[in-house]
């Protein structure tokens, strides 16, 4: 029965974290768009290799979890940023941040730290990179081109120029620019909810399967079996980290904890990469908007980083 509660507070504390995420993520980058138009898709715009990093910084500058990174992820391929570029974000944001930074410090050390994401941004670029030597369509669904203000596109119709912003004489003084964008905040945050509508039944399964993980799977498991042959125990690490969904200010106490016990630095940041990097929920989102191969190779590059920096690690 506890076991059932525990499964069931899990489920409630996820979907509501996902939920308010998800509508304040989109609700907060339209205001951006609206804001400041066009400015992200120039940026990264084209396969110049400045737009990978600067995907990857972005992806760097958002604490959010795997499953928080869609919505800016289908902002992105619904602006034409090139699939490859958009991806460099989406393996990045839920890698390397403030956050993971910060907490993977006090655990762990500054030299670590430092490794981590160095190694993280050298291997993300060069996979966002091989991708774009693939046609995009080998990959991607069909991504309907929303007609209303959306993120990081450019409203250009007649009826939306007039309901979300409007420009003064071109006469005016740039430097006022910013201030003559009248934003329709609650339309937005209405195409925000009818986002949210669209992806809800996608986020129920989601979260129950990373609820019923949490409360079935206990933490003594990892424990027992990561602490054998060195090679093997990172693989194992890497792929209880796929199937388990966590967030970082989880796996990271884990991770210590662990640590304490004896296990190998490089185990460890397999488990954590992976755990961080891919889940079973998030794969439910991404099959929205890419087909069955990606999503394949989707977690193959994940269990692939995963294990090659724990790998390293222990090398070094």
């Amino acid at each position: 029965m506890q076991v059932f509660l525990n499964t069931l507070k899990e489920f409630l504390y996820l979907f509501t974290e996902l939920s308010v995420l998800f509508i304040a993520i989109s609700f907060l980058v339209s205001i951006i768009n609206q804001k400041y138009e066009g400015i992200f898709k120039k940026q990264l715009a084209g396969d110049k290799i400045s737009s990978y990093f600067k995907a990857i910084f972005l992806g760097a500058l958002t604490p959010f979890c795997s499953c928080s990174t869609i919505p800016l992820l289908r902002a992105f391929l619904e602006a034409k940023v090139k699939l490859s570029v958009a991806l460099a974000y989406l393996f990045t944001s839920p890698l390397i941040n403030p956050i993971i930074f910060s907490m993977l410090f006090v655990a762990f050390g500054l030299k670590l730290s430092l490794t981590y994401v160095v190694f993280l941004i050298f291997l993300i670029f060069i996979i966002s990179f091989v991708f774009s030597k693939f046609k995009e369509e080998s990959f991607l669904k069909h991504i309907p081109k929303n007609t209303k203000s959306n993120i990081f596109t450019q409203t250009t119709t007649h009826n939306l120029s007039n309901l979300v912003f409007k420009q003064k004489s071109c006469c005016t003084n740039t430097q006022d620019k910013s201030k003559n964008i009248m934003i329709n905040y609650k339309e937005l945050f209405k195409e925000s909810l009818k986002n949210y509508k669209k992806l809800l039944p996608y986020m129920v399964v989601a979260v129950f399967i990373g609820a019923f993980i949490y409360g079935f799977i206990p933490q003594e498991i990892l424990q027992k079996y990561l602490n054998g042959n060195e090679i093997l125990s990172i693989v194992l690490a890497a792929f209880l980290g796929i199937f388990l969904y966590l967030r970082v200010e989880t796996i990271i106490p884990i991770g210590l904890a662990l640590l304490q016990m004896g296990i190998s630095q490089g185990v460890i940041m397999s488990f954590l990469i992976a755990g961080t990097g891919c889940s079973l929920p998030e794969l439910i989102l991404l099959k929205q908007m890419f087909k069955m191969n990606f999503l394949f190779l989707f977690v193959m590059i994940i269990l692939g980083v995963a294990i090659s920096f724990g790998v390293f690690i222990n090398l070094i």
